[in-house]
């Protein structure tokens, strides 16, 4: 396994056998993302994104309590001069990361800790995991996490979620129900069953899964008939890829395929 880079204070970076296992490692503040977090996380996505060794994300929290409750309203994260959404990058979609990436809920999801959950591609959460958003309890706005939620799950359990404030929790087994999270097992079982579902991923094409990522997410941003003209591209790219032959030929000889960085034509 790689150690833990030395280069983050707030998170921890691990990369063991194609799987990058990103750590939000607060615990004490219940992994709230402070100004040094805010700045680190862009950092560990572009590491991830451009290791070619690197396949698969997992993205939790330290300690068995929470998983991230949002920033930390005592040392909060830092704006751009001009007060830009580019402010917020924390999460795999707003750095661009078109690598398959897992978040496993090891606790508490709260507020701005629900980036991560909404805009990783798979998410499996620990049976005593909850979901709640307090923005408006404290006067701000419940904004950018809800509309990402909006397209994982129904829009009125999203304004319920973010209208009472906290309220209410949401936990793993109504999050399982709205499709919020797509697996709930022990929290003992977290991990490894993240580190299992990275194992199905991580051996196929990664030009093949990186097209399929932009193809699924890019159609979330489009309508019906721009969404297949997309995929329509995206599929035709590959077709150019050196795996789209390789897979063919490693399924008729009967072997592993051997397949090249998503870069190569």
């Amino acid at each position: 396994m790689t150690p833990a880079s030395p280069d983050f204070a707030t998170l921890r970076y691990e990369l063991q056998d194609g799987v990058a296992l990103i750590t939000l490692d607060r615990p004490a503040a219940h992994n709230a993302v402070n100004a040094q977090m805010s700045r680190e996380l862009p950092l560990a996505w572009r590491r991830f994104e451009e290791d070619d060794a690197a396949l698969v994300a997992i993205i939790t929290g330290a300690g068995e309590k929470a998983f991230c409750v949002g920033a930390d309203l005592g040392d909060l994260p830092e704006m751009d001069a001009a007060g830009s959404l580019q402010s917020i990058r924390w999460s795999p979609l707003q750095n661009q990361v078109w690598k398959p990436v897992i978040c496993a809920v090891n606790g508490m999801a709260v507020g701005g800790g629900l980036h991560f959950v909404a805009d990783s591609d798979i998410v499996i959460a620990a049976g005593h995991a909850t979901f709640f958003d307090t923005h408006v309890k404290v006067g701000l706005v419940a904004g950018l996490e809800p509309v990402s939620l909006a397209r994982r799950m129904p829009l009125e359990a999203v304004l319920r979620m973010a209208l009472v404030g906290g309220a209410e929790r949401i936990d793993a087994a109504q999050a399982h129900a709205l499709g919020l999270v797509g697996e709930v097992v022990p929290a003992e079982l977290l991990l490894s069953r993240a580190h299992e579902v990275a194992d199905m991923i991580k051996r196929h094409s990664p030009a093949a899964l990186r097209r399929t990522k932009q193809a699924i997410w890019g159609a979330t941003e489009r309508g019906l008939t721009a969404g297949l003209e997309h995929a329509w591209q995206l599929i035709m790219e590959q077709n150019a890829h050196p795996d789209m032959q390789e897979g063919g030929s490693a399924f008729l000889e009967r072997r592993a395929p051997r397949w090249r960085p998503p870069s190569e034509r």
